[in-house]
């Protein structure tokens, strides 16, 4: 049997991940929504196929339906998710959970409280790569841990793939590349490591009173061992580039902006071994579908991404203070 779905938004990654749902074995979607005219135009180009709606609400109402993707801009979230709570539906949220952590904690509240199956949809949320750094961790491969670094520098802010999103992505409150690009890796480093605490930050901004950063570095923890951040817009003429990288007393892992793990030794940098025959977003798909069945799952919770959340907004908070 297959898993009925419904995905309100379709912007870049809500369209990213209808092909995949409408790929997957697993899962059939039922209906899909999109405010933007032109969005829903480009969807109806590109997946002909898609059961494209006239409103979020039926989606939600859709025959069938067991599971909502929301895929909208943060500032909806919350909305969208108390409805699909109160319908007893599974529940697949992108991050951040809200814009606000009062919201979000009201929505983990109200899902905990009806049992519903919840997931975050974070890059690094299960997968063969998660798998790999894990098994490395574990057995000890990279010796003990002493540091974590993450590192980013992009062109421009936003992204071309990115320009759909631009009049909230670029905002102060609602956007910016500490919420859309850390949390990933913040969400990585809780899962394999443990929960960071924020020590300090810096904040740089451009010119407008409501624009998001431009410049960010960061001091965090992770029990005893220090997490390095630093990322921000380079030049147009620079290639984008990111990096998260444990080092130990006997090695380093890297996840670059490829999908492999390299690990450093002697000096230089290896590929490291991932064993899969499944893409990470194939991964994810499989243990959404487990979960949906309630059976054991290795994805983020709504209380992962908001324990996220608050890490990401204390970074914000203390950076804009100081």
């Amino acid at each position: 049997m297959k898993h009925r779905v419904g995905i309100i938004g379709l912007g870049m990654i809500g369209e990213r991940m209808l092909a995949e749902f409408m790929d997957h074995p697993a899962f059939e979607v039922r209906a899909c929504w999109d405010l933007s005219p032109q969005v829903s135009a480009a969807v109806r180009t590109a997946h002909p196929d898609a059961p494209l709606v006239d409103g979020p609400d039926a989606v939600l109402n859709a025959e069938g339906v067991d599971l909502v993707y929301i895929a909208t801009p943060p500032v909806t979230h919350v909305d969208y998710g108390l409805q699909v709570v109160e319908l007893g539906k599974a529940l697949l949220m992108e991050k951040p959970l809200s814009t606000r952590l009062e919201d979000s904690r009201r929505l983990v509240a109200a899902a905990e409280k009806s049992g519903i199956p919840t997931a975050m949809n974070f890059a690094y949320g299960a997968g063969p790569l998660v798998d790999a750094i894990q098994e490395a961790i574990d057995s000890s491969g990279i010796g003990e841990i002493r540091s974590i670094e993450v590192r980013y520098q992009y062109p421009s802010w936003p992204l071309p793939n990115q320009l759909s999103a631009a009049d909230w992505i670029t905002n102060r409150k609602t956007g910016g590349m500490v919420r859309e690009m850390l949390s990933h890796l913040v969400y990585l480093t809780h899962r394999v490591l443990g929960k960071l605490e924020v020590v300090s930050a810096t904040l740089a901004f451009p010119p407008g009173e409501d624009a998001a950063e431009s410049f960010a570095h960061a001091h965090l923890v992770c029990g005893d061992v220090p997490f390095w951040f630093m990322g921000g817009i380079s030049s147009p003429h620079t290639p984008r580039t990111s990096s998260w990288t444990i080092n130990g007393s006997e090695g380093a892992l890297r996840i670059g902006e490829g999908a492999g793990i390299q690990r450093a030794r002697n000096g230089a940098w290896e590929d490291y071994p991932v064993k899969s025959d499944r893409t990470a977003v194939e991964a994810r798909l499989d243990q959404l579908a487990a979960m949906i069945e309630r059976q054991p799952h290795r994805l983020p919770s709504l209380q992962d991404g908001l324990e996220v959340q608050e890490v990401i907004e204390k970074l914000l908070e203390t950076g804009a203070a100081g």
